[in-house]
């Protein structure tokens, strides 16, 4: 909360003193200064001299400059600094005193300033040398207090505008704190907290704690297992088509989150055929088993086969197989970004479907189709931060350039371009001026789909 009340606090501006040595072009030597500080907020540099009258009627004058808008007003005070124009200089958030080509602010302003003393803590932001005539009681600890380095004249302000406003809104805030200090539990929570702290560090190395009898050094994988894949197994009838494999295939990837290679499916098909009371050899047909229609199996969790990424592939295996509208949609191979003795180079997921199965948005954003030799017919997604593209696409249902809600069907699966199957070569990118890959008019940068999906999560 303190937080939020200091930007807001910053955020309506401030009255700034400037005092600056004789030869010093204030105006120009902060030009770029304050448009660093204020960003697009207008700014207004004014100058108070003996024709401007009283203070009073000069202050009226700067609030009702700042009631119409202008965020920082920087006050130039030109007149000796008497008993009148220091109240006016009390008035500012915080001075600049500033001094060019490295020269020494002039005595008979240090003297004014020394008589219209003392000043509360970080009242002045001193940009100039340190002098070197002997300063009272009222002077001297701000002057050692604000010289920063390596701020120490006009043109250091000049050269690195950027750095010297981030440095002036630090001071503002460390002011702008000191002048509303804490009061009641925030106060006394701030200041008992490294004692509390220490505390709660130090309590269970001395109060003892129950201790659990049989602790179990094991994870319950099996039940993790089912909280993810919403059961332990599922019932599946055969329309007298639909091989073995393929339904098993699909059992794999939502217990285990794996993709089968010929040796963990034909494991699982055996371990199926054997929970469900069936011989090896039935409904066998060349090298696939085509159960009659009517036939219902029990698919449960692989007793042979686990994944120790199950726990971060798992939701997002889920994610990207519902976006295909197929009830056994399974992913048949993942991401590779490097090519290797056991992988191929594969910068996408590929996700098998049934063919004309629909695609469908998995957020809101302007639809881009083209056509793609190896990808054959393709539609890309592109919202504000993310990019998705379906490539080897059957029949578009968008046309280039429309706008898509999120849960609309895109497009169907199929089979073209270069594919040996009906699926979906799935990839995610992110939006990045600086991306290597375009949809149309945006540039994206292609991640992992995991890594996608965790990024679209967050937000």
């Amino acid at each position: 909360m303190q937080r939020k009340v200091l930007d807001s606090l910053i955020a309506r501006g401030s009255f700034v003193g400037i005092i600056a040595s004789k030869t010093c072009a204030v105006e120009k030597s902060l030009q770029d200064f304050a448009r660093s500080l204020c960003g697009d907020a207008p700014f207004l540099f004014v100058e108070y001299s003996a024709i401007e009258g009283s203070p009073r009627d000069f202050l009226l004058k700067l609030r009702a400059k700042q009631a119409e808008g202008v965020r920082y007003i920087f006050v130039i005070f030109k007149k000796e600094i008497d008993e009148e124009t220091a109240k006016l200089l009390y008035s500012m958030r915080l001075t600049i005193i500033l001094s060019a080509n490295g020269e020494m602010i002039d005595e008979d302003i240090l003297e004014d300033l020394e008589a219209a003393g003392p000043y509360d803590p970080n009242f002045f932001w001193w940009v100039a040398p340190k002098p070197k005539i002997k300063l009272s009681k009222h002077l001297k600890p701000h002057v050692a207090n604000s010289i920063i380095k390596p701020f120490v004249s006009a043109e250091d302000i000049e050269a690195d505008p950027q750095a010297a406003a981030s440095t002036f809104k630090a001071l503002l805030e460390i002011r702008i704190l000191r002048e509303n200090k804490l009061v009641g539990f925030p106060k006394y929570f701030r200041k008992f907290f490294l004692p509390l702290c220490v505390i709660a560090a130090v309590v269970p190395f001395v109060v003892p704690s129950k201790v659990v009898s049989n602790p179990s050094m094991m994870r319950n994988v099996k039940s993790e297992l089912a909280i993810y894949s919403d059961a332990p197994y599922f019932d599946f009838s055969f329309n007298g088509s639909e091989s073995l494999e393929r339904i098993s295939r699909y059992a794999v990837g939502r217990f285990a989150a794996v993709v089968t290679n010929e040796s963990i499916l034909n494991s699982y098909v055996e371990e199926t055929f054997e929970k469900n009371g069936v011989a090896p050899d039935s409904w066998k047909k060349e090298r696939l088993h085509i159960p009659p229609q009517g036939t219902t199996l029990r698919f449960s969790i692989p007793e042979k086969i686990s994944n120790p990424e199950y726990d971060s592939i798992a939701p997002a295996w889920k994610y990207f197989t519902r976006i295909i509208a197929d009830s056994v949609s399974y992913v048949t191979e993942l991401y590779h970004p490097k090519a290797t003795a056991q992988h191929r180079l594969h910068l996408a997921w590929d996700v098998a479907s049934r063919s004309g199965a629909r695609i469908l948005a998995p957020f809101s954003g302007k639809a881009w189709t083209f056509k793609d030799e190896r990808g054959g017919t393709v539609i890309g997604i592109a919202g504000k931060k993310h990019v998705i593209l379906f490539m080897h696409c059957d029949k578009l249902l968008y046309l280039d350039g429309q706008n898509v809600m999120q849960g609309d069907p895109v497009a169907t699966v199929g089979t073209t371009g270069h594919t040996t199957g009906p699926h979906v070569h799935l990839v995610t990118g992110i939006v990045s001026k600086t991306g290597n890959k375009r949809l149309g008019n945006i540039r994206y940068t292609v991640v992992n789909p995991v890594t996608w999906y965790y990024s679209q999560q967050r937000e």
